[in-house]
């Protein structure tokens, strides 16, 4: 194999199939990229067995041919080298010759044949969305997984529902829950569920760019297929069953209160530097009493702090307690100018969304409220 590709092609490439890579896997070969040269064609693929990436970047290929090569390693050089046409010659005796105006690197390689096949999804049916669409919905939803580290499997993953027009993701952590619906284009009448790991969703979404250049994709054989225009992804589907998440979205309330999002963000944070206590941390109390909002937090230890938010409320007054950085996340993740905070009492949920919009609801659990000495600021 040998080619010359253009630098900064090469750095977008690593950086794509970079974050496939487990550089902790025992298997040396999950650490390399498969590099497969073609025509005028690079073609860069890396997997950790469970998820997986190729791109394809144009290139001058004078010599056909692949090899896996150390992703890491190359990619720390490629990244600091000038601004100039990258030369690659792959070898028999297991090397690659990179040359790029001045510099000259001589890297170890593994034969391409011990790099693992991917996936392929042959002619499957698809749905279709906006990218700029889509990155939204995920981003909005991907806060609510549990981490990796947590008990149940299925709560890393995003539940994924297709059927008809509509697109239906869930994510929770047992503690929040996120729901997203939105319209797609889907041609073939697909109805299928599924839970897709969190991690594959959230990879995605920093493929897709701000545009309605429509991004595809495909639940089936197991695996979730995504494809972009140059680059394609696959993950495996998680098994088990995800939790019922229609039993946790409230169906009524008694209080309702509509305030500006960046208002109450700035709050929340504030607020949040002072909520440190280790038995609630980021405990953060929301008093609802007329026009007024206000936020408080108390730690011994550190300190109290209180302000005063305007808000527009329906309802008996109300005082709850929240994990702030659940809200804080939220509020994050929207664009809306104003958030409605739907809400019960201050032992039941609550649903925080866009407002006047039904389709996404971030359902957050409140927090028990201790004894809280109330002291001047």
């Amino acid at each position: 194999m040998e080619l010359e590709c253009e630098k900064n092609l090469l750095v977008q490439a690593l950086g794509v199939v970079g974050r496939a890579i487990n550089q902790r896997s025992p298997l040396p070969i999950l650490s390399h990229v498969l590099f497969e040269a073609q025509g005028e064609t690079l073609r860069c693929t890396a997997t950790d067995l469970d998820f997986g990436v190729v791109i394809s970047q144009s290139a001058s290929v004078l010599d056909s041919g692949s090899v896996a090569c150390p992703a890491r390693l190359l990619g720390e050089i490629v990244g600091k080298l000038p601004g100039a046409p990258v030369r690659l010659k792959a070898t028999s005796e297991g090397r690659l010759h990179l040359s790029c105006g001045r510099s000259k690197f001589d890297i170890s390689t593994l034969p391409a044949e011990e790099f693992p096949g991917i996936p392929q999804p042959g002619e499957l049916p698809q749905v279709c969305v906006p990218q700029r669409t889509f990155r939204s919905a995920i981003r909005r939803v991907a806060i609510a997984t549990a981490s990796s580290d947590e008990s149940k499997a299925t709560m890393t993953g995003i539940y994924t529902h297709i059927d008809g027009s509509t697109l239906t993701l869930v994510a929770t952590d047992g503690r929040r829950m996120a729901y997203q619906e939105l319209a797609v284009d889907n041609p073939e009448g697909l109805q299928v569920q599924a839970i897709v790991p969190g991690r594959a969703m959230q990879e995605l979404s920093r493929l897709l760019g701000d545009v309605d250049e429509p991004v595809c994709f495909s639940l089936a054989q197991g695996q979730f297929y995504c494809s972009l225009s140059s680059v394609t992804m696959h993950s495996r589907l998680l098994e088990g069953v995800f939790p019922d998440y229609r039993r946790v979205l409230p169906k009524e309330f008694q209080r309702f209160a509509r305030i500006g999002r960046e208002s109450l963000l700035g709050a929340l944070q504030r607020m949040l530097i002072v909520a440190q206590e280790k038995q609630s941390p980021n405990l953060i109390v929301l008093d609802f009493d007329g026009d007024v909002l206000m936020l408080s937090a108390n730690t011994p230890d550190v300190g109290v702090a209180q302000e005063e938010v305007a808000v527009v409320y329906e309802g008996e007054p109300l005082k709850i307690a929240f994990n702030g950085k659940y809200l804080v996340e939220a509020l994050q993740a929207l664009d809306a100018e104003e958030v409605d905070l739907d809400l019960q009492d201050d032992a039941r949920s609550s649903v925080l969304r866009p407002y006047g919009q039904q389709d996404y609801k971030y359902v957050v659990m409140p927090v028990r409220l201790r004894e809280v000495v109330e002291e001047p600021v």
